[in-house]
């Protein structure tokens, strides 16, 4: 059975992009902010992992992921956050709030498939 992946991003192209590149080997979900992938949560789709950018409109990814790390249900799914922002600050603040890792867009496709194969090992 394969790994289900939920892609968080506002912007159709990189959601089109994303699932392009994962479709091959996982399951692939996708939400357009922070807001929307919570309801899918709390509606029974469980990703193994999930890859969501920062800057989104309601909800970004910064505060989806404080928000899966104070739930219970949710805590454990790893996050790997893709942004165009490449500050040492901005990556530390996200990985101490429990994100399991971060890849600056323009993101090389093989890294992200060896980052989220190296997180679904390692789970």
């Amino acid at each position: 059975m394969k790994k289900k992946i939920l892609i968080v991003d506002d912007k159709s192209e990189f959601r089109r992009l994303t699932k392009a590149i994962l479709i091959n080997k996982y399951d692939v979900e996708s939400a357009e902010n922070g807001v929307d992938a919570l309801s899918l949560l709390q509606n029974g789709y469980i990703p193994d992992l999930i890859v969501s950018d920062l800057m989104m409109p309601e909800l970004g990814g910064k505060g989806l992921v404080e928000q899966l790390k104070t739930s219970g249900a949710f805590k454990n799914i790893p996050v790997i956050i893709l942004s165009s922002i490449d500050k040492s600050s901005e990556k530390i603040q996200l990985i101490n709030l429990g994100a399991s890792d971060y890849l600056e867009k323009p993101y090389n496709p093989s890294e992200l498939l060896a980052r989220i194969e190296n997180l679904l090992k390692n789970r």
